[in-house]
Formats: C-alpha cells, structure tokens, sequence
C-alpha cells in the first residue's frame, strides 16, 4: 500500500482546519500531485484509490493515469470530520479548546465531529475493502494527514494513543506500508516514509 497525502490548498496556506470540507487543490497542490505521480512512476501500480474529497481526488488522477488505471473513491479514506473546528484557524482553536489542543490532540475526539478510534474503524475497513479486491501486488491510496497517521499508527501497532509519536506526512508525501488479509483482520509488516517529514506535523488542517 502506497499511502499519499493529498497536495496543498487554499485551506492548509491559511491554517484552517479543513476536516470533510471539500476545498479543492491551489496551484501548489496541482504540482505536488504531478510530483508525486512522476515520483511513483516506477511503481507498478496496480490501482488507485482516493478520499472521495476532491483535493485526494485530484491528486489520485495524475498517478492513475501515469499507469493506465481508474481512480476509485471510497468515503472510508475521508478526513476525520472536524465539527466545530472547520474552517477555524488553528491560533483560534488553540483559543478557544485549550483543554483539547494539548500533547494528546491527536487522540481527542473533535467538537461536534468525529474521533481518531472512529476514523480509524472506517478507514480500517476501507483497507480491509482494498485488499479483498487486491490480495497482491501494489495499491496507491491517496487520502489525508490525519486519516494515514491514524493508519500508520495502527500498522505500527501504537494505536491511536500512541500517534502521536509519528511525523507528519507532508503534502504530496508517501508513506509504503506492507498489508495482506488475514481473516477478518489485516496483517502488517513493513512501514516506510517515502518522503520528508512535513514542519507543519502538529496542525489540525489535513
């Protein structure tokens, strides 16, 4: 699994935080998702699936046409929905729930959103849904920073509670995670970041 963050918008330059928002790619973003399919071009990459957000989306057709597939799009790769934080600049969050923007952030379920655990049972299952279909060989995944560090959290076997150990995927990163299925569940190996670590990890604005 080739997991891909997304490229910038309009949204992560002003550092509000976008959650489900559908805010498309800026002309920064367009560039990342060229970058990172000229950057998986030596993959061989048997599908392509995306956030059905349209910044993952957008940035899953590059790579998909570098290989001759169709984008496939599942909600289960969605952001965590921010509820009350969307839209809101990060300053103001830090504001306004002091008691939620701490070392744990990353574990706490967002106002009137959604939680880590929930995002990652959705996003678990959308994997489970991607490896049936494809048991072998090398799938791209394009989704958001907070929705792969969950994932990779769970590959690692930190849980959500222990994300927050992770760097953060930069946009237009990569990280390779080996899976395969086994029975209900999934088996792990091998996690490898594929890019730099971004130096906005700590934001809320995937």
């Amino acid at each position: 699994m080739l997991l891909v963050r997304h490229g910038a918008t309009d949204w992560n330059k002003a550092r509000l935080a976008q959650g489900q928002a559908d805010i498309p790619l800026n002309r920064k973003g367009r560039r990342q998702a060229r970058e990172a399919a000229a950057a998986l071009s030596t993959h061989d990459i048997d599908a392509v699936y995306a956030s059905d957000l349209q910044r993952a989306l957008d940035t899953a057709r590059p790579i998909a046409a570098e290989h001759g597939v169709e984008v496939v799009t599942d909600p289960a790769f969605r952001e965590i929905d921010q509820g009350d934080w969307e839209g809101v600049h990060i300053d103001e969050i830090r504001r306004r729930w002091p008691e939620l923007w701490g070392p744990a952030r990353h574990g706490n379920r967002r106002p009137g959103g959604e939680s880590p655990e929930e995002v990652t049972e959705r996003a678990l299952t959308g994997l489970r849904r991607v490896l049936e279909a494809h048991p072998s060989g090398t799938v791209a995944i394009v989704g958001h920073g907070g929705t792969i560090r969950w994932l990779v959290a769970a590959a690692k076997g930190y849980g959500v509670a222990g994300s927050h150990r992770l760097r953060g995927l930069s946009n237009g990163g990569v990280i390779s995670v080996e899976a395969e299925p086994d029975g209900d569940g999934i088996r792990f190996g091998k996690v490898e970041r594929l890019d730099r670590a971004s130096p906005d990890l700590d934001d809320p604005n995937q």
